[in-house]
Parts: C-alpha cells; sequence; structure tokens
C-alpha cells in the first residue's frame, strides 16, 4: 500500500532510491530500465547511519520478510563486530561482511525479527546468538522459525552484558513481547560521542501518530510496555535506532529523560494513539533532527 509520489532528483536522492530496492524485503521497488549504478548501492551496506555521530553504527539493509521488514544493524566495536536482528540472508552482503571479519554475535531483540538467523549461522558457526528465553519458540509454533538451538537464552529481568564486548548492555524491556530486549551500546562503542539504543518493536518515533509509541497493535501487554519504555529514561544514550517506525535522536540527556518519562504516560494512557498529534511527514521530521 506504498507508492512512488516523486521519483529521485539529485545523486544522493537516486542514491537513496536504489539502496530502497536492496533493502525492500518483497522486491517491490524497482527500477524500469538497468541502472548502471545498482552494482554501488549494492556495495553501500552496511550503509553508516550516521558517520560523524555514530560512526560504528551501520544499517544492513536487506530486510527480511520473515521479520516482517524489521530494520537490522550492525556495530563495530573494539571487542567484536554485532549484528543486531536479522537481516535476509544475501551472499552478497556476506562477501561485505567477510571484508570486515564477519559476525562475533547476534542480537535478537525479540522473536518476531529473527527471520534468517540460521542461515547467517551457517555463514558464520562461531556466532554467538542472543535472545531471552521467554520468546524461544520451536519450528511448531509461530512464527515458525525454530530458535531452540539460540546460544545465549537469557532468564530473568536484567540488565546483562554481553560477554567479552565491553560497553553493551542488554536491558529487558517486555510489552512488545514478554521477552522483548532492548540493547543499549554507549558513546566510546558508537564512536562519535553518543550512544545508542536498539529497541526493535519496542519503541520508536512513530510518523504515523507524530509521536514516540511502542506500537500497541502489535503489542503483548500495554502496561508492561509502558514500565519499560520509562525504564529506558535514564540509559545513556540519544540515539533510538528501532526495527520498525522512525529513527529518533534527543538533543540531550535531559531532553531524552523528559520524553521518554512522556512517551511512557502518553503510551499508558492511550496505547492507540488516539489522542496523538498525527502525521508528521518524513522531511518534517529530517529538518528538526538536523537542527539538534
Amino acid at each position: 500500500k506504498s507508492v512512488v509520489y516523486q521519483q529521485p532528483s539529485s545523486v544522493a536522492q537516486k542514491a537513496l532510491a536504489l539502496a530502497a530496492v536492496v533493502a525492500c524485503p518483497t522486491g517491490s521497488i524497482r527500477t524500469e530500465t538497468n541502472e548502471p549504478a545498482m552494482r554501488s548501492a549494492v556495495e553501500s551496506f552496511p550503509l553508516p547511519i550516521d558517520a560523524a555521530r555514530l560512526p560504528n553504527g551501520y544499517h544492513l539493509g536487506y530486510h527480511c520478510r520473515h521479520s516482517f521488514g524489521a530494520t537490522p544493524y550492525l556495530v563495530r566495536t573494539p571487542d567484536a563486530i554485532v549484528m543486531v536482528d536479522a537481516p535476509r540472508f544475501s551472499g552478497r552482503l556476506a562477501r561485505q561482511l567477510d571484508a570486515i571479519g564477519g559476525v562475533d554475535h547476534m542480537l535478537l531483540t525479540h522473536m518476531d525479527d529473527v527471520g534468517d538467523m540460521n542461515r547467517w549461522k551457517e555463514r558464520y558457526p562461531g556466532m554467538n546468538r542472543v535472545m531471552h528465553a521467554a520468546d524461544v519458540r520451536t519450528a511448531a509454533q509461530w512464527p515458525y522459525i525454530d530458535m531452540t538451538a539460540v546460544e545465549t537464552q537469557l532468564d530473568g529481568d536484567g540488565p546483562w552484558a554481553l560477554d567479552g564486548v565491553a560497553g553493551v548492555t542488554i536491558v529487558g524491556t517486555p510489552g512488545h513481547s514478554r521477552g522483548s530486549l532492548s540493547f543499549l551500546a554507549d558513546a566510546a562503542v558508537c564512536g562519535g560521542g553518543e550512544g545508542a539504543v536498539f529497541t526493535g518493536d519496542h519503541f520508536c518515533f512513530s510518523g504515523r501518530l507524530g509521536r514516540l509509541d511502542g506500537m500497541a497493535r502489535y503489542g503483548w501487554d500495554v502496561a508492561t510496555q509502558a514500565e519499560s519504555i520509562a525504564k529506558l529514561a535514564d540509559l545513556d544514550f540519544l540515539w533510538v535506532l528501532p526495527g520498525h517506525g522512525r529513527r529518533a535522536r534527543f538533543g540531550s540527556a535531559a531532553e531524552r529523560a523528559a520524553a521518554m518519562r512522556k512517551a511512557a504516560r502518553e503510551f499508558a494512557a492511550d496505547p492507540l494513539g488516539q489522542r496523538a498529534p498525527g502525521y508528521v511527514a518524513p522531511e518534517t521530521e529530517a529538518a528538526r533532527q538536523r537542527a539538534w
């Protein structure tokens, strides 16, 4: 239910449009003729999120339909290469990852976004997958992907450290699912002086509602999720990098704390966003981010 409403009009816009062709989980974005720049688009992934402010954080592209199109990420820490959620398996992407040393850890935010994780495990047999035991499912259970062989299955409320990787903290944020996790990468890990939290389907900026939101239409328990959103308020990050929805960046720690607490209250009181501001165009949100 999407449409191309304007063709790219600059070199930069064209590069992003071609990257979207590569990233699309259903192959729904296409070119009318063979595009010479497509090879460059394929090779652009992993794509830097913000080269100045998050130089070690990347968008992996290759969204997977088995993960409902969720955004996969990569973080190159001083200790290890860490994948967040599972992209669509691609030999092309694997070769790009081989060139930087492969993948040491795959952090899975929840059971919805595991996608092609087992194919990536075949490619990188030494890779350590991490998820919460409450979300582990067999191939006979929805979403019909076998998760029982995940190497690190966490139990309890956390937080947990990631073995051998300084600066990455695993935070229990149940609500979207019983075992939803968020992954906090501190400023030193991200490399640009600003930390980031990878939230999966737990929390994002909703362009549809025009607010920070937890996507209650798809969740398990609203009250639990609101508490989990509030839990993030005092952690040290400025970026929210979600699986679904738009990214968000706060201007300061004080702004983050106030915004997260407000978001938790609004989500608890109005989970479906019936009193939310309403649609915010991407270019409007982008301008606000640039202003910070």
